[in-house]
């Protein structure tokens, strides 16, 4: 009997939730604060010419979520699994909270864009245009009057779907960070900061997707030069924003780390596997100097705000800082030893991850795909 306990004691755990869980929280986060940070920049502009940048704010994230779940289900390696979550329901396991609030955030997310692109789907089918077969269909019946008008006519229900989106924004954000605090047994994870290091980080990387899907929305859909100028104005404003959102994750982060240290043990383990453990190199390279002193830095000065090319390698840097963060909390959060002395063993998962990059290619094909197909900029010139 005591030999039977010592094995179960000394059996290697390893980590459970590999990167493609990581992927679907890094993308579920992403998605959520690119549209947060889309109508919060609205809400601030108020301005007809910016709302090409809050279309991309609103239909680029309702492709992300569509998207977002595939990683989930794969990782379950069982479909069926993962579709329990449907209908298995159980108030105490907030995992399954996660089907609903993507489901519903994918559904305000679509009907918010359908209304942003109506108007000028509907003159553009009128009228002839490339993909006006495509317009109609989307469109359905055909309404009279200029885009404006048209606009004017669904203004109440666009702003029902964008507060409906944004609502349903806050709560994604919210619940990603309660969902992992819940796991038991993970001193990493057990903190209520991580609602704000969630947050934070969907803040940060929405305003740098936000920034470099804008821009390259200009480069590939070729808007007129006065919108070029005009949202090249708007994009360097995000950037203000951006840099305050990168000093906001700083700030989080550090609260998070200091009271790390007040949890015995374990916490201090967590501090120990990100600055000198086996997360150390991607905790300092990848998330702290790349994801936020780099583009702070950038960023910190107007005229670093209003060059394009400093503003994209900004934006990739902290996405890119932003994705290695939640991998450490995540992925990290689960080599803490559990029944022995030594780090817990992160399996090499070379065929998920190879699906997780497939995935990526094929949401970003259907971005520049619908840059080229959709009518994001406005056509009031076109009308005149």
């Amino acid at each position: 009997m005591n030999q039977i306990i010592e094995h179960i004691h000394w059996i290697n755990h390893g980590v459970a939730m590999g990167y493609l869980i990581a992927c679907y929280l890094f993308f579920f986060s992403l998605a959520e604060g690119t549209h947060i940070v889309s109508h919060l920049s609205w809400l601030y502009y108020r301005q007809d010419n910016y709302r090409p940048l809050e279309k991309v704010g609103s239909f680029l994230p309702f492709v992300i979520l569509s998207f977002v779940s595939i990683f989930l289900i794969a990782d379950l390696g069982h479909p069926e699994k993962a579709l329990t979550m449907i209908y298995h329901w159980n108030w105490t396991a907030p995992v399954a909270y996660g089907f609903y609030v993507v489901l519903l955030c994918i559904l305000s997310y679509a009907f918010h864009s359908y209304y942003l692109f109506l108007p000028e789907m509907v003159v553009k089918a009128r009228n002839g245009a490339a993909f006006s077969g495509l317009y109609k269909l989307l469109a359905g019946n055909p309404e009279t009057g200029s885009a404006d008008e048209i606009r004017q006519r669904h203004h109440g229900k666009e702003r029902f779907w964008a507060n409906t989106s944004v609502t349903m924004s806050v709560i994604g954000l919210i619940y990603l960070g309660f969902m992992i605090s819940s796991f038991k047994g993970r001193v990493a994870w057990n903190s209520a900061v991580l609602i704000f290091i969630f947050i934070s980080q969907g803040l940060t990387s929405g305003a740098a997707f936000l920034i470099l899907f804008s821009q390259l929305k200009n480069a590939v859909g070729r808007p007129s030069a006065s919108g070029i100028k005009d949202q090249g104005n708007y994009i360097s404003g995000l950037a203000r924003f951006f840099k305050y959102a990168l000093l906001v994750q700083t700030v989080v982060w550090a609260i998070y780390l200091l009271q790390l240290k007040f949890v015995g043990q374990g916490g201090h383990a967590v501090i120990k596997l990100l600055f000198s453990g086996p997360r150390s190199s991607q905790f300092w390279l990848f998330q702290l100097f790349i994801g936020l002193m780099l583009p702070f830095v950038m960023m910190f000065f107007q005229s670093g705000r209003n060059k394009p090319v400093l503003r994209f390698l900004a934006a990739l840097a902290a996405m890119a800082g932003s994705f290695y963060g939640i991998v450490n909390l995540f992925i990290g959060g689960q080599m803490l030893p559990m029944t022995s002395h030594q780090w817990e063993i992160v399996p090499s998962e070379p065929g998920k991850l190879i699906f997780a990059a497939a995935i990526v290619a094929i949401i970003l094909v259907i971005f520049l795909l619908s840059y080229r197909i959709l009518p994001y900029e406005n056509i009031q010139s076109e009308e005149a």
